[in-house]
Parts: structure tokens; C-alpha cells; sequence
């Protein structure tokens, strides 16, 4: 089951969610209410911008104990298990950490196994593939600079500006 660490009501009938592993989508559901029942109060916009996430992240709810599965979410349109009533609008994949893809691409390049890598920068194998792994983000500058180390290079920091050209 896929968990949401977030979900927002958007205009009309639109839900953004944020799913743990850095998926985000946005929904149209508009076509569940088109048929009345249980999702009748969802009509009432004060009533449908009050969703949240469930438990656990384990459900899109409302304060009446509607509720919707976010795996229907995660789901491509073109997936015959998705409901027809609930319509993909737009999809983001997370983006791989830079960090990793760097740390990946010289290990590479480099030509070695990563368990002699590890074994020069002092540390498990384990602890060198999680580093590589993309969707990884707890990377501390001592295990970063001892891999760096091993491979025969120095840490180089640098600051770009945002590609969007905005700052908070």
C-alpha cells in the first residue's frame, strides 16, 4: 500500500498529493460526484478543501469518514485496476539526489567493485550502496569525503543559484 505524507484540495474537483517516496500527483475526481451517495458532501467546496490524510498516511479522508485508497492515485490512468472516476492530471517523480548520482558515477568510472571502495573508505559495503542509492538524503560529510578519499579525490562544494530564479 502506498502511504501520502500530504494531500490538498486544488480547483474544482483536483486533489495534490504527496506520496512518501516523493511521487506527487494531481487528481481529478470530479467524476465521483456524478453519482450521488456517500461522496454527496464532497460538493460542498468549504467540505471538500477540509481532506487530509488518513492514518498513516494509508488513506485520503474527509471529516465525515469519506475516504479514498491512494493507491488508486499512484496508479497510471492506463492501469485496468485504477477506478475510470478518479483521472490522473499530472505526475512528478522525485529527483535523484545529485549527491548519489555524482558518488555513483565515479565509483563507475573508477572501475572497482564497490566492496573495495568500501573497504578503503573504511566503512561496510552496505553503507557505500545506501550512499549510491538515489532516493537517499542522510549523506554526512565524513562517510561523503572518506569514499571521496578512496577514489582519489577531494570534496569541491559549490552554491548555484535556483533554476526557477526564486528564493524563500
Amino acid at each position: 500500500m502506498k502511504k501520502i505524507t500530504a494531500v490538498s484540495a486544488g480547483e474544482g474537483y483536483t486533489l495534490h498529493l504527496t506520496f512518501e517516496d516523493g511521487v506527487r500527483v494531481h487528481a481529478d475526481i470530479s467524476r465521483i460526484m456524478e453519482r450521488p451517495g456517500v461522496f454527496a458532501p464532497l460538493q460542498d467546496r468549504a467540505y471538500f478543501e477540509g481532506v487530509r490524510c488518513g492514518p498513516r498516511g494509508r488513506s485520503v479522508t474527509w471529516e465525515d469518514g469519506q475516504d479514498l485508497d491512494p493507491d488508486v492515485f499512484y496508479m497510471e490512468d492506463t492501469d485496468p485496476r485504477k477506478p475510470t472516476n478518479i483521472r490522473t492530471l499530472s505526475r512528478t517523480a522525485p529527483r535523484a539526489n545529485p549527491l548519489s548520482e555524482q558518488l555513483r558515477e565515479l565509483v563507475a568510472a573508477s572501475g572497482e567493485s564497490q566492496a573495495e571502495i568500501a573497504r578503503r573508505a573504511g566503512m561496510p559495503q552496505q553503507s557505500l550502496s545506501r550512499l549510491l542509492d538515489p532516493d537517499y538524503t542522510g549523506h554526512s560529510w565524513s562517510s561523503v569525503e572518506r569514499v571521496a578519499q578512496a577514489l582519489g579525490r577531494e570534496i569541491k562544494v559549490e552554491f548555484q543559484p535556483l533554476k526557477t530564479g526564486t528564493h524563500s
